[in-house]
C-alpha cells in the first residue's frame, strides 16, 4: 500500500505541475526564447513540437529529482509517503494540520489528473482543451449543444 500512496502522490503533483501548464499555455506565456515563442498553443501540437534534446533534458532531470541526485531526496520506507523535500521542505508540526494538508494535496491531485485527462481528451477528439463548448476563445457566447 505505501508504494500506491507514494505513486499517487507523486502523479498528483505532476498533473497539478501540467494542468498548470493547460492554463499557461493556453493563455499565451511562453519563456521568453525564440523556440518556446514559436510553440503552438495545443496541448498535443505543443509536445509534438518539442526538439528531442529538450525531452532528454526534461526525463534526465526528473529521473536524477527522482533517485534523489537533484533537489530532493529519495522515497524511503522511513519516511512518510510524498515525503521527499529534505531540510528544506515545509514541515507541520501539527498532526492534525499535517493530515489536513496531505488530504488537501491528495484531493488537489485527484482532480488534477482527471482535468489534464479531460483536456488532452478534448483536444483529441478537435475541441479547445479548456472552453470545450466552443464560443469563449472568439468572442462568441458559448454554446452547450
Amino acid at each position: 500500500m505505501f508504494r500506491y500512496e507514494v505513486m499517487e502522490i507523486k502523479h498528483g503533483r505532476a498533473a497539478m505541475l501540467g494542468f498548470l501548464h493547460v492554463i499557461l499555455i493556453e493563455a499565451g506565456v511562453r519563456f521568453p526564447t525564440e523556440q518556446c515563442e514559436a510553440a503552438p498553443a495545443g496541448l498535443i501540437a505543443s509536445l509534438e513540437a518539442m526538439p528531442t534534446f529538450a525531452w532528454l533534458q526534461i526525463m534526465l532531470t526528473t529521473c536524477m529529482m527522482e533517485s534523489g541526485y537533484f533537489l530532493f531526496e529519495a522515497q524511503t520506507t522511513d519516511a512518510a509517503p510524498g515525503d521527499i523535500g529534505g531540510d528544506a521542505w515545509v514541515r507541520y508540526d501539527d498532526p492534525e494540520a499535517k493530515t489536513f494538508k496531505l488530504n488537501v494535496e491528495r484531493q488537489n491531485g485527484r482532480a488534477a489528473m482527471l482535468g489534464v485527462f479531460g483536456c488532452i481528451l478534448h483536444e483529441l477528439v478537435g475541441v479547445d482543451a479548456l472552453y470545450p463548448t466552443g464560443g469563449l476563445g472568439n468572442g462568441a457566447p458559448p454554446t452547450i449543444f
